[in-house]
């Protein structure tokens, strides 16, 4: 490396290049910060559809094998001690604990404070013992979050919450940055009033697993048709096309006036949600879930759908009731829209602004900063 050049800044992700989630959650966040160094991307692939001129604005390097996980795994520590020696001032930052892990694994333990951010984007040891995996598997998980926390010069969080739990858990509470999960899709300043519509249309984005259950869903869904009317109430659910028969399944009982199952690409996402109205967030609530930032609030608010969700995710509840902004209810509780028609979206215009590309970047740029001062 000449001497005078600045050290490459590194960002690892568990994730294919060209999926939504590391696409919105950090290369478009790192895009706005226009920085001037050379970024090199290591990431698990490519997805299909993978626009390959995208990958202009950094290195990008995939430690995928067609042999399975374990041997993208080996891949990816044997890349990151090459690059160890080959650019000993490299600056790193780390997304996803499993990512963070192999790194800790690559530096035998022996990481020099001050020289990576660590972004976990959830409470994985948490989610892991929740989930009824290994007990002692979990508490070594948390044993190596512990020290990459500790040697890290910021840890990312994606809420409030999130920071409090684990300055509890870890301590080192000045080192907890709030970045919300964020969206990169403009806000749309459109009045929806669904009291008044013709034709009512339901939105539901993203996944199912244990924290996002499909029966819940389901049950959420069957509510609110009833109040609404299911002659003008339809059904859109946009998930994985592995979720669609399943999905079909359980949701096609209910009464409506039309049921779609799609699955979307992230950028094909604000057209799709430009005639709904109402968009639906269940998330099981459990340790690990209550300090959660669901990406698919950003993307409803932004699109000015009127959120019905589960109270006691995340830190915007008291934004909602004080602004009647969004429909809450009590997970696995009585769904009220009996007072639906009082409710506006238009408030959530603050949330947005905690959730735009444009606010992550504002405050990942100063931890950048310090990161390469370290």
């Amino acid at each position: 490396m000449t001497k005078n050049r600045k050290p490459p800044l590194v960002l690892v992700a568990n994730n294919p290049f060209g999926h939504h989630l590391l696409t919105s959650q950090l290369l478009d966040v790192y895009r706005k910060l226009e920085l001037d160094e050379e970024i090199i991307l290591f990431c698990n692939g490519f997805v299909n559809n993978a626009d390959p001129n995208t990958q202009s604005d950094f290195d990008v390097r995939s430690f995928a094998s067609r042999f399975g996980a374990a041997f993208s795994w080996t891949k990816l520590i044997w890349l990151l001690l090459i690059l160890r020696f080959q650019e000993p001032r490299a600056r790193f930052h780390l997304r996803g604990f499993v990512s963070a892990a192999l790194f800790a694994v690559s530096r035998l333990f022996l990481m020099p404070s001050g020289r990576y951010i660590y972004d976990p984007r959830g409470a994985f040891f948490l989610e892991w013992r929740e989930a009824g995996r290994a007990k002692l598997a979990g508490k070594v998980f948390g044993w190596i979050e512990a020290r990459l926390i500790a040697h890290s010069i910021a840890t990312i969080v994606t809420t409030d919450r999130f920071a409090r739990l684990y300055s509890r858990l870890f301590g080192h509470r000045q080192r907890y940055q709030t970045i919300y999960n964020a969206t990169s899709f403009s806000f749309q300043d459109i009045d929806k009033p669904v009291h008044a519509a013709d034709v009512v249309r339901i939105v539901y984005l993203g996944t199912f697993n244990h924290w996002q259950d499909m029966d819940e869903v389901a049950r959420v869904v069957a509510s609110a048709a009833r109040q609404l009317g299911p002659s003008r109430t339809e059904i859109y659910i946009y998930t994985s096309k592995k979720f669609h028969a399943r999905v079909k399944e359980t949701l096609g009982r209910i009464e409506c006036k039309a049921l779609c199952v799609e699955y979307v690409n992230y950028r094909d996402i604000p057209a799709t949600l430009a005639d709904k109205h109402i968009g639906i967030s269940v998330v099981r609530p459990t340790l690990s879930t209550r300090i959660a930032s669901p990406i698919k609030i950003g993307d409803y608010v932004a699109s000015s759908l009127l959120p019905l969700l589960n109270s006691g995710i995340g830190d915007f509840d008291s934004h909602y009731a004080t602004e009647r902004s969004a429909v809450l209810y009590r997970f696995g509780g009585e769904v009220d829209l009996s007072g639906i028609a009082s409710v506006q979206a238009r408030p959530n215009r603050k949330i947005y602004d905690c959730l735009s590309i444009e606010q992550a970047s504002r405050k990942l740029g100063p931890l950048v900063k310090q990161l390469h001062n370290a």
